[in-house]
This record gives structure tokens, sequence and C-alpha cells, in this order.
């Protein structure tokens, strides 16, 4: 009986899910208010909404046999995580395939690179109705935050915490798991509020500010313009810019010490010393290497690689210049930061700098061992947002394997786009923006791109956000299941 009350709780969490799903569809229609030309996509959005809401209620009400378990099996978290991605992502679809803004493979490509928070685009960004360019940051909106964590928000429960930790949320801020979800979601709506407001007093309109906001603080980088930020050429949104992807990048614990005062302990935390560390570094890279032949002045330089590398490593995706301008040796120091990636428990994707951080702190403590006597007690821990951590044999372990799957698929993936007649550096740099859930591009992803290439980059931004392993054990329980139904008949 324990076992099918835990199927009933998991139904009922999925249920809601689909109906949130389905209002979350709604929200577009709100852009019908200051621009009603656009009533006329009304239906696009209605509709599949619509369908959600009814498929949720029906998923409610539907009997689960006490004897017969639900597809996903026992304790597969990760495949109800998995599920539910793959069905927002082709509901999200439905409003561009409805209106006839794309057809159904590219708006495929253009959801999933928005609830990703990837950024890549195909449309023509620049002559698309406002209801839709809303609703692209809003899909980044949505997917930066998670769409477990704006289930927790209405629903909490042992359920709610295994889905909430299966989609890439290790921290809790608040022993309450609801009150985590919200204190995230304040922290979050407080920096768009923050930049909404920022960017128009220093001149973007309303829409662009709301645009922008969204788009930046979840780290996803879609724009409304062909060159992103540059199109503005204003330092002041440049800097608004680099506070909200940070910011974004930024895991939520750390920011909740902050906004509770809690400075003496969030100092201690190493990751973030770490990020800013990587940040000085690799502009100075950057910028001296600009030097050569592209920008005229150090302080134009040093502008266009700061914001450049903050936005490679926050994986947010935003751009003040012509990424295909560059020397290749600049390049692949943002393809470098973009692997990084932001900070783990934050809207940011790649290989995060926590992870990165740690392997860096265990190789140091490796060398300083060498020279310590046998006998002597001294293990390596590194501070988190919850207290000294111990880098156990198991901890770095699951580190290691996660660095080292994640290379061996930016590999892959690299290897399967120049088979597409893509040039290896762009490759090199165009897949690690797909997996590291950026968004920068040198041109290779376009509306004019071969439908294998964006099946490539699709696949990499799904594994990139749900970071690799949480599809690889779903993937690994629907076979297992097969196999077992296979067997049995």
């Amino acid at each position: 009986m324990g076992k099918f009350f835990t199927y009933l709780k998991e139904q009922d969490f999925v249920s809601k899910l689909l109906i949130m799903l389905g209002f979350i569809l709604f929200v577009p229609l709100l852009m019908i208010i200051p621009y009603p030309e656009d009533s006329k996509y009304a239906l696009s959005f209605i509709i599949p909404g619509v369908i959600s809401i009814i498929f949720g209620l029906l998923f409610r009400v539907k009997k689960i046999d006490e004897n017969r378990a639900p597809f996903w099996g026992r304790n597969n978290e990760s495949v109800i995580v998995v599920g539910v991605w793959l069905y927002a992502i082709i509901l999200g679809t439905m409003p561009f395939v409805i209106s006839g803004q794309l057809d159904f493979l590219k708006a495929l490509f253009e959801t999933i690179s928005g609830w990703t928070t990837t950024g890549l685009s195909v449309m023509d960004v620049e002559n698309v109705p406002r209801i839709f360019n809303f609703y692209r940051a809003y899909t980044q909106f949505c997917g930066g935050i998670g769409i477990v964590l704006l289930m927790l928000i209405f629903a909490s429960g042992k359920t709610a915490m295994e889905l909430f930790s299966a989609e890439g949320h290790p921290d809790k801020l608040e022993p309450n798991l609801k009150s985590t979800a919200k204190i995230m979601m304040a922290i979050y709506i407080g920096f768009i509020f923050f930049g909404f407001i920022a960017y128009q007093i220093f001149g973007m309109p309303w829409f662009d500010s709301l645009f922008h906001s969204m788009t930046a603080m979840s780290t996803g980088g879609f724009t409304m313009t062909y060159n992103s930020l540059a199109d503005y050429n204003n330092i002041y949104f440049e800097a608004i810019s680099i506070i909200l992807m940070i910011a974004g990048s930024t895991n939520f614990a750390i920011l909740a010490l902050i906004f509770k005062r809690k400075f003496k302990k969030a100092v201690k935390i190493g990751e973030t010393r770490f990020f800013f560390m990587l940040v000085i570094a690799m502009s100075m890279l950057v910028a001296f290497s600009g030097l050569y032949g592209i920008y005229a002045s150090l302080t134009q330089s040093l502008r266009v690689a700061i914001f450049q590398v903050i936005s490679a490593l926050a994986t947010a995706g935003l751009s003040t210049v012509d990424l295909q301008t560059w020397r290749p040796d600049m390049l692949l120091v943002i393809i470098l930061a973009m692997t990084i990636g932001g900070g783990a428990g934050s809207t940011s994707g790649a290989i995060k700098y926590t992870r990165v951080y740690t392997m860096f702190k265990s190789v140091v403590y490796g060398l300083k061992r060498r020279f310590m006597p046998e006998r002597a007690v001294n293990e390596a821990s590194i501070h988190k947002s919850d207290g000294k951590i111990y880098m156990s044999n198991k901890y770095m372990e699951a580190i290691g394997r996660f660095i080292f799957v994640y290379i061996i698929i930016y590999i892959i993936g690299t290897y399967l786009m120049t088979l597409g007649g893509v040039p290896l550096d762009k490759a090199m740099f165009e897949f690690a923006s797909a997996l590291g859930t950026v968004g920068l591009s040198v041109g290779v992803t376009t509306a004019a791109t071969s439908n294998y290439i964006l099946i490539i980059e699709m696949v990499g931004m799904l594994l990139g956000r749900l970071e690799i392993f949480i599809v690889l054990v779903s993937i690994m329980a629907v076979f297992n299941k097969i196999l077992r139904k296979g067997k049995s008949l």
C-alpha cells in the first residue's frame, strides 16, 4: 500500500504541473493590452493552454491500479522531470506552429533554446510580433527558475523534494521546501524588477527593458536585434546586464546569504572568489589580444572583453560585438569560459565553476599532501552556503564523472557538427555554446542552418540544461522498463 500512495502523490504532482504549464501559456496574452494588433494570435496560445489543462485534469482523475506501477517505475523522479520538460517543450512549440511563425522543427529549436535558457535563435528577431517576442523571453524566465521550482510555490512534500533535487537544485535555503522556493522566486523576480526599472532610467524602452531583464537574469540570451546589445551601444545597459548576469549565475543560496546580511559567511565561500578570479584572468587575456588589430584602445578592448567573458561564464549569451571578427585565441578563451559556466544552484549551465573550483582545490591539496608527514591528518574541504564540506573520495568521484562525461559529449557533438560541414573551429564554439546553454554564436546558427545541425544543437541544449545524468538515468529507466515488459510477454 505504501508504494501505491507514493504513486498517487506523484500522479497528483504531475497533474498539477500539466495544469500549471497550461496557465503559463495564457500569460503572453497580457501583451494584447498594450499591443491590441497582436490579438489575432490569441488562439495560438489559448488552444495549447486549454489542451494542457484538460490533460492535467484527466491525468488527475485517472486511477492507478494498486498492483501495477506507473510507467516511470519506482524512485525514478528523473524520468518525471525529463518527461515534464519534454512535454513543456512540445507544448511550447504550438504557439509558433499554430500562428505560422515557424515550421515545427524550427519552432522546436526556438522553444528548446528558450526553456533551456540557451538563447540561440532561428527567428527573424527584428520582425517578430511583440506577443511572440515576449513569449520568447518568458520561456527563458520560466526555464531559468525551473518548471519544478515554479510548481513548488503551490505544492510541497516528499515527491516535490525529490523532483526539486532532480531538476538540478542542490541547496535548500530554508528547512521548508516551499519557503525555499518562495525565497528563490523572490530573489529572481527582485533582480528582474531591478533590471526593468534600471534599463528604463537610462533610456531603454519599457518593452525592451522587460525583455532584457528577463533574459539577462535567467542567463538566457535571447535578444530583439540581430547584434544583441551591440545595437544599443550603451555602456549603462551593459553595466546593468553585467549585474543581472552575475546574479543569475550565482548560487541562489549565496544570494540569500547576502540578502540576509550574512556577509562574512558569504565571503568565505571560495567558489565566488574563484569566479571573479576567472573573470579578471580571462578578461585580461582577451583585452590584450584584442589590441592587436581589432580595438584601438585598451579601454575599448577591456569594455568588450569584460562583458563577453562574464556573458560566457554566466552562460548568458548576450553580446556587444560580432564575435566573427575576433581572433582564434580570443574565441578559445570564450570557449573555455562557456565550458566552465556559472555556479551550481543558479540559472546558468555548463560544467559549473563550483565543480571546477572543487577540482582545482583537490589538485592543490594533492600537491600539498606530498609534502606533509605520512600520518598527518588534514582532510581537504571547501566552504559552501551550508558550511564546510569535506572533499571525500565519493564526492570527488561524482564531480570527476560529470566532467568526464561532459567533455566526451562535447567532443562527440563537435565531431558530428563537422560531419555536417561546419569548420572545426566554428563547430567547437557553437556546440560549446549549445551544450553550455550559452547562446553566443559565430554565425553557424541561423534561420538557414540545416536541420541536421539544429538537431545536434537541440540535443546538446537539453543535455546541458538537465545536467546530463538526469537525462541518462531517465533513458536507462525507460529502457529497463521496456526490457522487463518484453521478457514478461
